[in-house]
């Protein structure tokens, strides 16, 4: 790793924040324009007022502003023009595969392929100096013995000799595998940035975020496979696989990026894990539950299917965002109560008053899911 480019400030020049419309994007352009920068905010289609008006309503949130610009991630050079005089880009979009119509290798292309062409564009800006890159945990996790702490030094691909012919990172497993297509395009375009960014002398960050919740700044931010929908999932008596999570806050991992882009203690290639804080963030699911029935005790918060096993892990703690950047994250329960809340403000949920859902577990739920049948698939997701 080399020294990076000297930090941005809102007073250099706009910034570019691309999937703007999106839970993670939404949050990052937010807390840009409350710290007074001047925002670019990228999104496929401005005239889509439920992805788009709650981004022009932050114009009145804060000193700093917001203008929409309309880019496809899928058509090269669709962010030249935009990126030109931007001090910084948080590149926020990806293709997640919890839409319509979208498939395993979609998914890699939108991580990988898609990356490049941003890169590209940053390229050509002839300004850009960051790039602060949303990862994944999942370019993070790697098959370990339980109780292996993921560090930043940690690579989905290391130990891929432990996992199973379906699990690894082929072409044929790719196109057919979500959870492997993800991780894979996750790791390539990581490694491709910093890359690319010591070749052009500016300076490439990763955030990779694990299981993040929080408030949703737009109804079209519930969506199938997400966990701040799966919180909503679980107030509305809806049961899900058994899982452990590791919570972070939107609010954190928006926060971090906007401090690794001002930060002068970095350099090109840093990771940074965007995680629990501490062990009370990271739980199975039932403690998760217990947390949400103490915050809402007249809900009948759901239960977990019976069948299968517990997992423990993934296992990381917060450290770098804290101990270099400052960063003053928000408790569990602070998390858990403004997702729900965000929820409730929305319409977005009815909430399971007065039935104990507690007794309702493994066959006397069945598979009773709200997105059944594009339910999340086996494997668990981060991010």
């Amino acid at each position: 790793m080399s020294d990076a480019p000297k930090p941005v400030s809102a007073s250099d020049g706009p910034v570019a924040v691309t999937g703007s419309g999106g839970y993670i994007g939404s949050h990052v352009v937010l807390n840009l324009v409350k710290h007074g920068y001047e925002v670019r905010a990228c999104v496929r289609d401005s005239s889509n007022l439920l992805n788009s008006a709650h981004l022009s309503a932050m114009n009145h949130v804060g000193p700093g502003s917001v203008t929409l610009h309309n880019c496809d991630l899928t058509i090269p050079g669709d962010y030249d023009e935009v990126f030109k005089g931007c001090t910084c880009v948080f590149h926020a979009a990806a293709e997640m595969g919890n839409l319509e119509g979208s498939t395993p290798q979609k998914v890699y292309d939108g991580c990988f392929g898609a990356t490049q062409m941003i890169m590209d564009s940053i390229k050509k800006s002839g300004s850009v100096r960051r790039l602060v890159y949303t990862s994944s945990f999942a370019a993070v996790g790697h098959p370990a013995e339980d109780g292996h702490i993921h560090t930043e030094d940690c690579w989905a691909d290391m130990n891929m000799e432990s996992r199973p012919p379906e699990k690894q990172w082929t072409d044929e497993v790719v196109r057919g595998n979500r959870e492997v297509a993800y991780a894979k395009g996750k790791s390539e375009a990581e490694r491709y940035i910093y890359a690319e960014a010591e070749k052009v002398g500016i300076a490439a960050f990763g955030v990779c975020p694990c299981h993040v919740i929080g408030p949703l700044l737009s109804a079209s931010h519930q969506r199938p496979w997400t966990w701040q929908t799966r919180i909503g999932d679980m107030m509305e008596g809806f049961a899900h696989s058994r899982m452990f999570w590791n919570i972070v806050d939107v609010r954190d991992v928006a926060e971090s990026q906007r401090l690794i882009a001002e930060s002068p203690d970095n350099k090109n290639g840093e990771r940074y894990n965007l995680v629990a804080t501490d062990e009370s963030g990271q739980i199975r699911q039932t403690e998760l539950q217990s947390i949400m029935q103490r915050l809402y005790p007249s809900v009948g918060v759901a239960g977990v299917f019976r069948d299968g096993a517990w997992r423990n892990g993934p296992l990381c703690v917060l450290q770098k965002p804290i101990t270099q950047l400052g960063l003053k994250p928000h408790t569990v329960e602070e998390t858990v109560r403004d997702n729900v809340d965000s929820l409730l403000a929305w319409g977005l949920i009815t909430p399971a008053q007065g039935v104990d859902n507690w007794q309702r577990e493994g066959k006397d739920l069945g598979i009773k899911s709200k997105w059944w049948p594009h339910d999340y698939p086996a494997g668990e997701r981060s991010r």
